[in-house]
């Protein structure tokens, strides 16, 4: 089920490849006719949260049907979920309107050449990125108040950063077909919660992202100094 290569004093890596969908079956088919050759013996695990017909394999496939769509964040830590169960290590998180062009050979050189990082992403605004199973647990999974996207990403990094956790940008990690926000653009009351989401996130850090004022959320006190 998994790929595996040693690491020098470090457990070997394993990873899966993980990916959400709510309305486009039609590209995400399109790519999974070529990852399921990129990916042969990697697992793939797909949560649909539009009930959709989408194609399948005999072999290192799972597809998760949500009774309702659980939006993005929640998505993401279902699939994260999955993975640690799996005992993977590391999990490759792709958007469904997008087509990473990379093989599994080529996603463990990008996992040698940054053995030590805890989040890795491309420069194509979080479409594909690898995090670790570990730095998830640690930053405290991603925020199911962000609904139904936009902003739980923000949110993530700037936990993880807040955490001094290593993260590095690669055009590594590029799409090779990168369309943006075809979701959105297939159904726009999927986005009638960006100003909601917005106003949460201010409220949360103190500020728009990169202009975050608080160093806990919602500018809380730890218990200890109460």
């Amino acid at each position: 089920m998994f790929k595996h290569f040693k690491i020098i004093n470090q457990e070997p890596i394993r990873f899966v490849v993980a990916i959400p969908t709510i309305n486009r079956a039609d590209l995400l088919n399109e790519a999974l006719a070529h990852y399921f050759t990129d990916f042969k013996e990697t697992l793939i695990v797909i949560c649909d949260n539009g009930n959709q017909e989408i194609v399948s394999r005999e072999h290192n496939f799972v597809i998760h049907r949500p009774e309702t769509n659980l939006g993005v964040a929640k998505s993401w830590n279902l699939l994260m979920e999955f993975a640690e169960k799996q005992k993977a290590t590391h999990v490759l998180m792709l958007n469904d309107d997008i087509y990473l062009g990379k093989t599994e050979i080529q996603i463990q050189s990008v996992l040698q050449i940054w053995k030590n990082m805890d989040f890795i992403n491309s420069y194509q605004q979080w479409s594909s990125y690898i995090l670790t199973v570990k730095a998830w647990k640690e930053f405290g999974k991603f925020d199911e108040n962000i609904f139904p996207a936009y902003f739980e990403d923000n949110d993530a990094h700037y936990r993880m950063k807040l955490l001094d956790m290593n993260m590095v940008y690669t055009e590594k990690l590029n799409p090779v077909i990168f369309r943006n926000s075809m979701t959105i653009d297939k159904d726009e009351t999927l986005n009638e919660n960006f100003l909601k989401n917005r106003s949460y996130y201010i409220k949360k850090w103190g500020g728009v992202p990169d202009k975050e004022k608080y160093l806990r959320p919602f500018n809380s006190i730890p218990v200890e100094l109460k």
